[in-house]
């Protein structure tokens, strides 16, 4: 009978060399569960079937290209022939049909078993607002593709794949929900309905004026929920009370009234209306900003709301995490359906990254969470994965995937224990001069940089 997979040397000397790699391997598996992913498949897709293609084993294949482990989806697919049992051609078919529902319900998931995790490590944050729970709400447009459909290869202009909106859930960091648009010219308002259809009462939703519609806020006022959300020009109503000065906030002088929204569906709601007075504008020019928030005094005054909107950037901040140090957008993948289901597996990747935040909070603090770079951590899965499931074949990790969950646990907090920090902190930098004015002219386009150093030995 062969060893438990933590008891052999190979995984301990990953454990104290690549620590992150490790536990990625350990989460993604745990995230991804095969049994699992396959019910959301057989549970969501109308259209799509299975027959040598598991949604499972194209889910792995996604995640070790979006975790830097595979270059492509060509190149995965020469590792993953046998386990697919299909050619590269059918795979590119599988995921050009993939339908929505079910990339979406697959971020629900890995959301699910995220929080499941963060829990029993005992590494929560408390709520940014007491007896709330917080939700950001954004959208990201995917990059442009290449002219790979035969329609576009004489177009100038880049093909667009499509676009999606997101929820962040701030508490444990991770995305709860995902949808997913496939016209690339239709508005992220197309997809508020499916948003609306997921209210409940005592959440907190804030979003940028994109989202500042009517609809959206009735909406949410009829859930008993609450929200934080940037007036949008077009939404007029009408203001009561003068401006009454509140206090500062980090951005500016903070300042509110009342403001009665039109009426919609026989209702109407008087809304408190929080006016910044930034004192940097925007890049857009603005001077001033305008919240609307339903949200009880008692449980916020203006200055901490508009601190809550300025979390919004949290749900940014991811994006900018997943376009940066993950695969999120492949160029290859021109069909709508193939580029939204890359994107939700950079979200389900993202999940499985703040449980490693998570673990690193609970075993080293919470200011050690807030310092470690998404650059070193992806850095090291992308470059060490490789080797470890070379040196520990696949087989050796079912033990994992059918692991308890405080047993689980409790490996991944011994893998904690033994992460380095100063490999993972960011590289903080001083506050950048001003650059000096160049000198030289149109005819100067070169300088020798040896001629320069030796004049500076001479001084």
């Amino acid at each position: 009978m062969q060893n438990s997979i933590f008891q052999d040397s190979v995984f301990q000397n990953f454990v104290d060399q690549a620590p992150v790699a490790t536990a990625t391997q350990m989460i993604l598996r745990h995230l991804i569960k095969p049994e699992a992913i396959d019910r959301i498949f057989h549970d969501n897709a109308e259209l799509q079937y299975e027959r040598t293609q598991m949604f499972s084993a194209v889910t792995s294949l996604m995640a070790s290209v979006i975790l830097g482990q595979n270059k492509s989806v060509h190149s995965a697919h020469k590792k993953f022939a046998e386990r697919l049992g299909a050619s590269c051609t059918a795979l590119y078919n599988k995921l050009q049909r993939i339908e929505p529902q079910t990339s979406r319900a697959l971020v629900q998931h890995s959301y699910r078993s995220t929080v499941e995790i963060q829990k029993a490590l005992g590494g929560v944050e408390r709520h940014d607002v007491p007896g709330y729970q917080t939700r950001i709400l954004d959208g990201n447009h995917l990059g442009k593709t290449e002219h790979r459909l035969k329609e576009t290869r004489d177009l100038v202009a880049g093909p667009l794949p499509g676009k999606s909106l997101a929820v962040l859930d701030p508490r444990f960091k991770a995305v709860c929900d995902f949808i997913p648009i496939e016209d690339g010219y239709a508005q992220e308002l197309s997809g508020l309905d499916q948003i609306i259809e997921t209210l409940a009462a005592k959440q907190l939703w804030i979003a940028d004026r994109n989202f500042c519609t009517l609809k959206f806020l009735y909406s949410i006022a009829a859930k008993s929920g609450c929200f934080v959300i940037r007036q949008h020009g077009k939404l007029k109503g009408t203001i009561r009370g003068k401006e009454k000065k509140i206090g500062k906030a980090d951005t500016g002088t903070v300042y509110e009234n009342q403001l009665v929204l039109p009426s919609y569906d026989g209702q109407q709601m008087t809304v408190r209306r929080v006016v910044i007075k930034l004192s940097t504008p925007t890049r857009d020019g603005d001077t001033e900003m305008v919240i609307l928030t339903n949200l009880p005094v008692d449980d916020a005054d203006a200055v901490r709301v508009s601190e809550l909107y300025r979390d919004r950037w949290k749900v940014e901040t991811a994006f900018l995490h997943m376009t940066l140090h993950l695969n999120c957008e492949i160029d290859a993948l021109c069909y709508p359906a193939a580029s939204l289901f890359c994107f939700a597996m950079s979200l389900v990747s993202f999940n499985g990254l703040s449980v490693i935040k998570s673990m690193i909070a609970k075993e080293h603090g919470r200011p050690a969470s807030e310092s470690i770079s998404h650059y070193y951590l992806c850095e090291e899965i992308a470059g060490d994965s490789r080797g470890l499931l070379i040196a520990l074949e696949d087989c050796r990790w079912d033990e994992v995937t059918d692991m308890p969950l405080n047993a689980f646990c409790a490996e991944l907090m011994q893998i904690a224990a033994s992460m380095k920090m100063k490999n993972y902190r960011k590289s903080v930098r001083g506050p950048k001069k001003p650059p000096p004015k160049k000198k030289g002219n149109k005819r100067t386009v070169h300088v020798s940089t040896k001629r320069i150093l030796d004049e500076r030995s001479k001084k």
